[in-house]
């Protein structure tokens, strides 16, 4: 199709949204009905005193809401919500004799049990609409990459195209009728606003009160704005408890979406020593975190791209969720691809570890003497462009400043010769870059015997790759970016480790 071709249908499928407004099937799940009214019942009563001893059932009780929303198949099919059932009963009966109400710590259990013993009606009334339809002229809408994962282990056997928000564009044209598996709020403004299909069906539980349409941030300003109208459908049996459309989202902390934990920050207001640096919490798929430095890039996957083209780099500022980073597990890869340049160069890495070593302590001693905010300073005066990273260049694994007329002021500043040690760091630095390319060749044959449906339904997986020193390489996806950084000692960065509050989050 072309890009004219493309531009019309985009064209028709907005004029087809604004003249028919949108769906939304709102369909009973009395289970699961139940299930919110007690969870909600659980959040009206939590409070500063003891928020703390509820939190964690909580946060399980709500990945099971979450998923009864956004992953409707039948449970046969949702290790997703099994997993957090059992998570709801675990807590439960941690919780059991440390509360006062104890019989609403057994309803949640029980509620809980009762949604694993009964299959969603949602997910009935989406097949049975798309059947209707016509399963040629449908695409199905996932909210995120782990519900897309999980309605395509089942609608695929129906021949159902299951995608998500970000994936629509390159569809334009090709289906006449989206079914969005969630409520309008849990999705883009974009879905609606700029439509790929001339008919949009949101399909959520009754219990979900709110069924308005994301607005964007520019709608109050636009003239003669047009409203898309939302025509409502009750189906099934909506009478249970929290099933009534009047029943909007009362309670401001009840988000459904399972929230990460951060806690509050606990370093000191300092600037970090020569072996320490500001880094940010990143919590990713497996029940792993890490520490994510001040670092210019970090080796990433794509599932998207075609094979040979999946692993390259991510640059730290865009690391969000969503992402897929590749490491190496219990350790960083800084060290293991030093070791590896240094084996290539042969003879003259002695000489070069001796070069690099003087003009990464002349560098450390300026820092200890001056501080680093006089240092960025004094090296920024200099047109030196990266000279905000001035702490990270002294850690023996990073071998000298990105641009090379940056390492060639930076020694003129300290005053080394320029040779060899000039010479050696742009040496080394390029054995670092074959070492690299040669593992990512081979990280690219492990993707692509890899099963990429698991890895987008988990959010992790392990790599097999026979490379010594790189064995225990792992692809986890992040969940969730802390809002704060802290300060860590340099070698703790980049390297997972298992971490409780990733549980939960997709």
């Amino acid at each position: 199709m072309s890009r004219i071709q493309d531009v019309i249908q985009r064209y028709n499928a907005c004029r087809s949204v604004l003249e028919h407004g949108v769906d939304v099937f709102a369909v009973g799940d009395p289970t699961g009905a139940h299930l919110n009214a007690m969870v909600r019942r659980a959040v009206n009563q939590v409070d500063e005193g003891n928020s703390d001893v509820w939190a964690d059932l909580i946060r399980a009780s709500n990945a099971v809401r979450w998923r009864r929303v956004t992953q409707p198949q039948p449970n046969a099919d949702s290790p997703a919500i099994r997993e957090a059932i059992a998570g709801v009963l675990c807590e439960a009966k941690r919780l059991r004799d440390f509360v006062a109400d104890e019989s609403l710590v057994d309803r949640i259990a029980a509620a809980a049990t009762t949604v694993g013993d009964t299959d969603s009606p949602v997910g009935a009334e989406l097949l049975r609409a798309i059947t209707e339809t016509g399963v040629e002229r449908c695409v199905v809408i996932a909210s995120n990459d782990a519900a897309r994962a999980g309605l395509n282990g089942w609608l695929k056997r129906f021949g159902v195209v299951v995608v998500v928000p970000r994936e629509l564009d390159g569809l334009a044209g090709v289906f006449e009728h989206a079914y969005v598996v969630g409520p309008p709020t849990f999705f883009p403004v974009s879905l609606v606003a700029a439509p790929t299909t001339r008919a949009i069906t949101f399909v959520a539980p009754a219990w979900f009160g709110n069924r308005s349409l994301p607005t964007s941030s520019l709608a109050a300003h636009a003239e003669d704005g047009t409203a898309i109208s939302v025509k409502v459908r009750l189906i099934g049996d909506v009478t249970g408890p929290g099933s009534e459309a009047s029943e909007e989202v009362e309670i401001e902390e009840d988000t459904f979406y399972p929230e990460p934990v951060w806690g509050r920050r606990r370093s000191e207001d300092r600037e970090p020593g020569r072996d320490e640096v500001e880094a940010r919490k990143i919590l990713l798929g497996g029940g792993l975190a890490l520490w994510l430095d001040d670092g210019e890039r970090i080796r990433s996957l794509d599932p998207r791209q075609p094979e040979g083209d999946r692993v390259s780099y991510e640059a730290v500022r865009d690391v969000q969720p969503g992402t897929y980073l590749v490491l190496r597990e219990g350790a960083n890869e800084r060290g293991a691809m030093y070791d590896a340049a240094l084996a290539a160069v042969g003879q003259r890495a002695a000489s070069i570890t001796q070069t690099q070593e003087r003009w990464k302590q002349a560098l450390a001693d300026r820092l200890t003497r001056n501080g680093a905010k006089q240092v960025i300073a004094v090296l920024e005066a200099r047109n030196i462009r990266s000279a905000r990273r001035v702490r990270a260049w002294i850690e023996p694994t990073l071998i000298c400043p990105k641009h090379e007329e940056d390492l060639a002021k930076l020694l003129e500043w300290l005053e080394i010769p320029l040779h060899p040690t000039y010479t050696n760091a742009v040496h080394l630095r390029r054995a670092l870059y074959k070492a690299s390319a040669d593992l990512r060749h081979e990280l690219e044959g492990a993707v692509g015997q890899a099963d990429l449906l698991a890895l987008e339904r988990d959010g992790f997986m392990h790599l097999e790759i026979q490379r010594t020193g790189f064995r225990g390489m792992i692809v986890a996806r992040v969940l969730a970016r802390a809002p704060f950084t802290e300060i860590v000692q340099r070698p703790q960065t980049r390297v997972p480790f298992p971490d409780p509050g990733a549980q939960w989050l997709e």
